[in-house]
């Protein structure tokens, strides 16, 4: 078992691995309603989505159970297109959100995350769980970078919930 701390000006992102999964655990500022409401609204994905990594091109999102979503980016560095898409298993909002992933650039077996959203005193702890087909999977996305991408995007989101707090 492996744990790392991503790195930001923000809150931090806590990954730990073990064989076949990964568990990511990041805490917003903000109720659990708005963290969901900032994690499945295209309006608001848009916004965080890769952030300060390139051009969001694609952003679908068929929120209910068996609908499908599927995001990709043109990367500002290469000018590649980088794409993802995955269905929704479960949705019980605000507090548990089950979905596939893949990434659709290579022939890539589709992961499973289940995320949970547990408020406390005005705060939202995230915790997914990521479940890949292998060991050497869950090694391959932390060798992808994936990291550095994934605290981008949660202090992204710290600025859409900032918004979203101040407008309600």
């Amino acid at each position: 078992m492996s744990t790392t701390a991503a790195t930001g000006a923000h809150e931090r992102a806590t990954i730990t691995t073990n064989g076949s999964e990964m568990v990511i655990t990041r805490t917003f500022p903000a109720s659990a309603d708005l963290v969901f409401e900032a994690m499945t609204n295209p309006e608001h994905i848009r916004r965080w989505w890769g952030a300060g990594h390139g051009e969001m091109t694609v952003c679908e999102v068929d929120l209910r159970e068996g609908g499908a979503w599927h995001f990709a980016q043109r990367a500002d560095s290469s000018g590649e297109e980088v794409s993802f898409s995955g269905h929704y298993r479960s949705i019980d909002r605000p507090g548990r959100l089950v979905h596939t992933e893949r990434f659709d650039n290579i022939d890539s077996p589709y992961s499973v995350i289940d995320t949970t959203y547990v408020e406390e005193a005005g705060r939202t702890t995230l915790r997914a769980v990521i479940t890949y087909d292998s060991p050497e999977t869950v090694q391959a996305v932390i060798d992808s970078g994936m990291e550095h991408g994934l605290q981008s995007s949660y202090d992204a989101i710290d600025d859409v919930l900032a918004e979203l707090t101040a407008a309600r």
